[in-house]
């Protein structure tokens, strides 16, 4: 049977406050606390004069604030704004009744007063997690309006990304995007990556970015890393029998400053995965379910295969093996970091 398509939560907000039908008591919840922000500060732009923000608009602190702080917040009418807002952030009590610091006489009498909240106020409370069946919670959706600011879907992202190359003036095609949204891993059911951070990775591309057309080089140095880029590019060399090439990019990583143990890491990060890798596609894993199982990004497991291809278990042991030594030697001052990487590279 079709089932219609849900709207996103912050598509139904956009459209509430483009027809004036923003509540009196808000409720603004979920895993994007960057769609939670860009709410609240939709609402003050619209509302609040900028001249007056310093009294018309008020951050609680959700872990200390008590219940009738929140009451007398809500009733100070404006100053010189069409409207006052005041924002309860990481309120305790959405995610429980019995929230430390909170008598449940003083949850209930807060729950009652949303039923008849200052007009001339709009009140947002917020949380990351809520409990639905809670007092408060139960109190908004029935007297307020909420919001579940949960991850977006693909069209969405590509969307939020647009928009933002090209407040840029830079310019992002297709294939460009798509492996900017696969490196990133967003949409990995297990990962902890977020809106915050997909905005801060967008930036860090327009900062790499030489001229004004986005670059496969740039995404990958700006996401992925200076740092794992140079393990792929020492690789190549390795992999390809040039290892005179792999000596140059480590002396050029070296000599901008990295820390060896830095280096290291990196190498260890990379081979490691590697060798998960090699072991799963040898269990006839799909790339699905080996994302599935190492979490991360998609794009990083698809660039590590063919490198996995060239060596075997057996090798790829025998390699981490080789430059735990390396950080050993290193530290108990046998070799210093650069000659005892040299020596690691020549024996892979």
């Amino acid at each position: 049977m079709y089932k219609k398509a849900v709207k996103h939560s912050f598509k139904v907000f956009s459209e509430n406050l483009r027809s004036d039908k923003i509540g009196k008591a808000l409720l603004f919840y979920g895993t994007e606390q960057y769609l939670v922000k860009w709410a609240v500060e939709t609402l003050v732009k619209k509302y609040v004069n900028p001249a007056a923000a310093s009294m018309d608009y008020q951050v609680l602190d959700g872990e200390s604030v008590t219940c009738s702080q929140i009451v007398e917040a809500s009733e100070t009418f404006s100053m010189f704004s069409e409207r006052r807002v005041v924002w309860v952030k990481d309120f305790q009590p959405l995610n429980s009744d019995t929230a430390r610091g909170y008598t449940k006489d003083e949850i209930k009498k807060l729950s009652e007063y949303l039923a008849k909240s200052n007009d001339g106020t709009i009140l947002i409370f917020s949380a990351e997690e809520i409990k639905t069946s809670a007092a408060v919670p139960t109190a908004l959706k029935k007297h307020g309006q909420c919001y579940d600011f949960d991850k977006i879907d693909r069209a969405e992202l590509t969307s939020f990304a647009r928009k933002r190359f090209r407040s840029a003036g830079i310019e992002i095609g297709a294939s460009a995007l798509s492996l900017l949204i696969e490196a990133t891993g967003y949409f990995n059911k297990e990962s902890d990556y977020r809106l915050f951070h997909f905005a801060n990775d967008i930036q860090k591309v327009i900062a790499h970015c030489d001229g004004n057309v986005v670059t496969r080089q740039d995404i990958e140095a700006a996401v992925c890393g200076d740092m794992e880029t140079f393990v792929f590019d020492m690789l190549d060399g390795i992999s390809s029998g040039q290892k005179d090439k792999a000596y140059r990019i480590l002396y050029n990583m070296l000599h901008s400053g990295s820390d060896v143990f830095s280096v290291i890491g990196a190498i260890v990060s990379q081979f490691e995965m590697m060798l998960s890798v090699k072991q799963m596609r040898e269990d006839s894993l799909d790339l699905k379910e080996m994302h599935k199982r190492l979490g991360g990004s998609e794009y990083r497991i698809k660039k590590m295969l063919p490198y996995a291809n060239k060596f075997s278990v057996d090798k790829l042991k025998k390699v981490l093996s080789s430059i735990y030594e390396v950080d050993r030697q290193i530290k108990t001052g046998l070799l210093d970091g650069q000659t005892a990487l040299e020596i690691f590279i020549a024996g892979v």
